[in-house]
């Protein structure tokens, strides 16, 4: 018997969600590599073997095993988009706005969330960015992107890549250095200015980010000014990620990736042009159906087709919560899965992936997390299911019994550890 720490048996379903490191394009079932009576055998936290339980119990040995009778097993969630760090609530805002309400005499959008920020202490933030990742953590998610994007100056957006990085928790993070978020008000007449201080504070975020990311959208910055702030992100040696193309389209899905970006995301006005562009690349296409949801956009367009044209286009995609005070005070995954099945019409396959290896590829880290092949990290969630269409099927309550970490058993019965 080979000896192992761990042993995870008797899945009713595993999904091991094996693939390229690059993404599954246009998944099915057969995609999600599904082992009905599964089991899993970890050693330093990483995955040796998956099978049967038949094969895999009578090769190897732990002293810890967790019979996952009756259970799914999956790998743990990533969510790829998420503006984890920040101070206020729009809740005022929203309610006039689904009220009918003016909003007159109100601070609104980014901006407001902008002045809660800096009014918030570091200790305040970085308290309430550790609280929102253990909510994550209890609903499935193991791995997070976290933006900048509410300091928009030099002080405020160094102090925010440094909150991230102080943050010590299960969840792994990886960091988004959104300097580039809108221009601010008082460089409204100065563009060129604000885009050249965003240049210039790139030797200071190297080392503190691990990714640079640009909203290109008639409300924020042109493809001009885009495509000027990801040549020196890349000559910076920063990989990029861009916000495009959700209010209108601008061609900023085609800059992303003409820039071999990490993701492209959004997408509500994308061209067809672009899409062709997009399924020939490898840049993943993060598609957030909690803000076609929140910003109550449910009727704007044919939400099915429009995913649809994306998956078809042979792109990858995945989804994410995109979780932030305005647009998606959203961070459950789960929540956006099933979403994504009732907004977007999405199959259970297309939905699995793009929360687990797909999400990853957009991250550069899916030979690693979102999948449970040999050689992965043990990042697993253990659902209150026995199919994985369940997880899509049920709602309004965590189905999340236990979420291990590098094998670590991180959230039991449903509660952190």
């Amino acid at each position: 018997m080979i000896p192992v720490d761990l042993l995870i048996t008797h899945a009713s379903q595993l999904l091991t969600c094996p693939g390229p490191a690059t993404g599954v394009r246009q998944p099915t079932s057969r995609d999600l590599g599904i082992i009905d009576d599964g089991a899993l055998a970890i050693r330093d936290g990483v995955v040796v073997d998956a099978g049967p339980t038949e094969r895999i119990a009578s090769e190897y040995a732990a002293e810890r095993c967790i019979n996952a009778a009756g259970q799914l097993v999956t790998p743990g969630l990533v969510d790829p988009h998420t503006h984890l760090v920040h101070g206020g609530s729009r809740h005022d805002e929203w309610e006039r706005k689904i009220t009918g309400q003016p909003l007159t005499g109100l601070v609104t959008g980014i901006a407001s969330t902008r002045a809660a920020t800096r009014d918030a202490s570091s200790k305040t933030l970085h308290a309430r960015a550790l609280h929102d990742l253990d909510i994550a953590l209890v609903h499935g998610t193991t791995t997070i992107e976290a933006k900048t994007g509410y300091g928009l100056d030099r002080a405020e957006e160094l102090r925010l890549l440094d909150i991230m990085t102080s943050l010590t928790h299960p969840i792994e993070i990886s960091r988004t250095f959104l300097g580039a978020h809108v221009v601010p008000a008082e460089f409204a007449d100065q563009r060129e200015a604000y885009v050249q201080l965003i240049i210039d504070m790139l030797p200071e975020v190297v080392g503190r980010a691990d990714w640079f990311d640009v909203w290109c959208d008639p409300v924020a910055f042109t493809p001009t000014e885009t495509t000027a702030l990801l040549t020196a992100a890349q000559r910076h040696g920063l990989p990029c990620r861009v916000h495009a193309d959700q209010t209108g389209g601008v061609g900023g899905t085609g800059i992303a990736v003409a820039f071999k970006a990490g993701s492209v995301d959004h997408l509500d006005e994308v061209s067809a042009t672009d899409l062709v562009a997009l399924g020939h690349s490898d840049t993943v296409a993060i598609l957030l159906p909690g803000c076609t949801l929140h910003q109550r956009e449910t009727t704007v367009r044919d939400w099915p087709s429009w995913c649809r044209r994306i998956i078809e286009s042979n792109a990858v995609v995945a989804l994410s919560t995109d979780y932030n005070p305005g647009t998606c005070p959203m961070l459950s995954l789960q929540v956006i899965m099933g979403l994504a099945s009732r907004l977007y019409r999405m199959s259970a396959a297309e939905v699995w992936l793009g929360v687990t290896r797909n999400a990853a590829a957009s991250l550069h880290q899916a030979h690693r997390v979102g999948g449970l092949t040999v050689g992965m990290h043990a990042d697993i969630v253990i659902w209150e299911a026995n199919d994985h269409r369940q997880v899509l099927n049920r709602f309004g309550h965590n189905q999340v019994d236990q979420v291990l970490k590098a094998g670590k058993v991180v959230v039991q019965n449903g509660a952190l550890l």
